[in-house]
């Protein structure tokens, strides 16, 4: 983040008050027509706080990469926390982008922020990249300036529920406990959905709200109807906190499946024997056999001395897409951009990827792992296996958006 060009006074000042939204290189860039002011707008308290500074990372590989710019404009990445509040969010990016000239952003980790959001990119026409379960992003609320970088909860659910269905096929009895916000009750949709394309019976459901520190109300009252599979449909420190509690049951004939409810940050959280054997959804693991994904992780490992999980591969993957973009469209404007990214094909870390021109979604494979016994892991990061991976989109009539394209 430096630059060959004599910087005066009022520039350092100007740039020394950016800097305490930033931390790469230390140093915020002032606005200018040299300069591309990108953002990372995540959560830093709350059930999400582990995410806001893994993005953060995935995000910097990408800048650096590029050796922090993009056809002959320095990046200027602001970091800001949305603190898990819709209200924080649509603020400290208002403020972005009326103070920064920011233009595009990520970061995300709560549906119910990125959805508000959504509203403020659609306003001033800046483009989000986001992430989280909503199906809101690509459906009913989809926007010419909103891409969607997970995986759709169809895909999810249905890869999911698809690999218990060929692998357990006694087991047809689920109970689900779902995180009662934008982000469980789109899970909760299409679990039902996907349940009963595959022929599986739903027993029942308990909502629980965020933050939630008492499950077993809830798998008391599951059990009660003698499930084979009890499917949480929650994330974060929720998950973390219902799967201990289950453990304190010592139930051993009900399998436990997570779509989208353990990232590798809580897996290391609970005991080896605690998650030996449960059957997660994943949209990304470290294992992916793909060209960009092992020098991505190869390069994360360096940096960090650590593996990538679902936050630093979300913040890697979608800025790289951005640039991708903006060498597709030979220009770094919001207008080319957004037209290069729809329908771009194009290698990502999951292999050949591409986003549907109409609704915005990235169109890429969600993965299935089962967690390894304490005696079958080879090192503290050989958490799980992929057993299996899906890419069924969500069905048509499903849809909601409106766009045409």
């Amino acid at each position: 983040m430096t630059t060959g060009k004599k910087i005066d006074r009022r520039t350092v000042l100007k740039a020394g008050v950016a800097a305490l939204g930033s931390s790469l290189s230390g140093i915020s860039w002032a606005q200018s027509g040299d300069t591309l002011t990108m953002g990372v707008l995540s959560q830093q308290t709350g059930t999400f706080a582990y995410a806001g500074d893994l993005v953060l990372k995935g995000a910097k590989l990408a800048i650096e990469e590029r050796q922090e710019a993009i056809l002959g404009k320095k990046i200027n990445l602001l970091v800001r926390d949305d603190e898990g509040k819709p209200a924080v969010g649509v603020r400290r990016l208002t403020e972005a982008v009326s103070s920064d000239k920011l233009r595009y952003f990520l970061g995300n980790f709560s549906s119910a922020v990125g959805l508000a959001e959504l509203e403020v990119a659609r306003q001033e026409q800046v483009i989000q990249y986001a992430a989280g379960g909503s199906e809101d992003f690509t459906g009913s609320r989809c926007s010419p300036y909103t891409f969607q970088w997970s995986a759709h909860a169809y895909t999810a659910l249905r890869a999911t529920l698809e690999y218990v269905s060929k692998t357990l096929p006694d087991k047809k009895k689920i109970y689900t406990i779902t995180a009662d916000y934008a982000f469980g009750q789109s899970l909760l949709h299409y679990t039902q959905v996907a349940a009963k394309e595959l022929g599986l019976q739903l027993v029942g459901n308990d909502n629980h709200p965020s933050g939630e520190r008492q499950f077993t109300q809830y798998f008391t009252k599951a059990l009660s109807t003698k499930p084979d599979i009890i499917c949480l449909l929650t994330a974060g420190a929720d998950a973390v906190t219902a799967v201990r509690q289950f453990n304190s049951f010592g139930v051993k004939n009900v399998q436990i499946v997570g779509p989208w409810t353990l990232e590798v940050e809580q897996l290391r959280e609970l005991s080896p024997a605690m998650r030996s054997g449960m059957i997660l959804g994943l949209n990304y693991y470290q294992d992916i056999d793909t060209p960009v994904n092992k020098a991505f992780v190869e390069r994360y490992l360096k940096a960090y001395k650590n593996v990538p999980s679902y936050a630093a591969a979300y913040g890697y993957d979608a800025t790289r897409t951005l640039f991708l973009a903006m060498d597709k469209a030979k220009s770094v404007e919001v207008a080319a951009v957004m037209k290069a990214l729809e329908g771009m094909q194009f290698d990502s870390i999951f292999g050949p990827t591409s986003i549907d021109a109409r609704t915005h979604q990235t169109v890429r494979p969600y993965y299935v792992v089962q967690c390894k016994a304490p005696d079958a892991m080879k090192n503290e990061f050989d958490l799980a296996t992929i057993v299996a991976q899906g890419d069924k989109p969500q069905p048509a009539e499903l849809n909601e958006c409106k766009r045409t394209v």
